[in-house]
């Protein structure tokens, strides 16, 4: 099955051959702190170090509040890419991660949602979609809320909170 999608919004469809693939993979880029993740420099190279306490102070921040705000990040992109919500019955599942847009995004039509004729089929696909980007709305923002919990934390024991 294809989709034209425009503003998040699907505007038409066409039943392709059973073989084309389900999933549908997009690639987005977070840049929170544009750091380099686990790729972070370590205290054994002093010009990495040194690039890593230029970046920290052009935020404000001190080293171990930036490799902070980076594992956080870190530690955010995986629940995101772990999560998994899934809506619809068993015509029509739409399954995706908690990404926005999603990295993870998987429809499935049975023949039964087939039958069901393109306007229906069509209407509720779109709110399958609604549902799971609701849902998955929901999981970012939990998400989020553990994030902060632990940057809270973590500031605590480093002295800054």
């Amino acid at each position: 099955m294809a989709l034209m999608m425009a503003s998040n919004t699907v505007t038409g469809f066409t039943v392709v051959s059973p073989s084309m693939p389900t999933a549908s993979t997009i690639a987005t880029q977070l840049s929170m702190f544009g750091g380099a993740g686990d790729a972070a420099p370590k205290e054994d190279d002093p010009e990495a170090m040194k690039q890593l306490e230029q970046a920290a102070a052009s935020m404000g921040m001190t080293v171990e509040e930036y490799n902070l705000g980076m594992r956080a990040r870190n530690r955010l992109t995986e629940q995101l890419d772990a999560a998994r919500v899934t809506a619809g019955d068993d015509r029509v599942k739409i399954q995706r991660d908690g990404n926005n847009p999603p990295k993870f995004l998987e429809i499935t039509i049975t023949e039964d949602g087939k039958a069901m004729g393109q306007a229906a089929l069509s209407k509720e696909l779109c709110a399958s979609l609604k549902v799971a980007s609701e849902d998955s709305r929901k999981k970012r923002a939990d998400s989020q809320k553990d994030m902060m919990a632990f940057v809270q934390e973590e500031m605590k024991n480093i002295g800054s909170a």
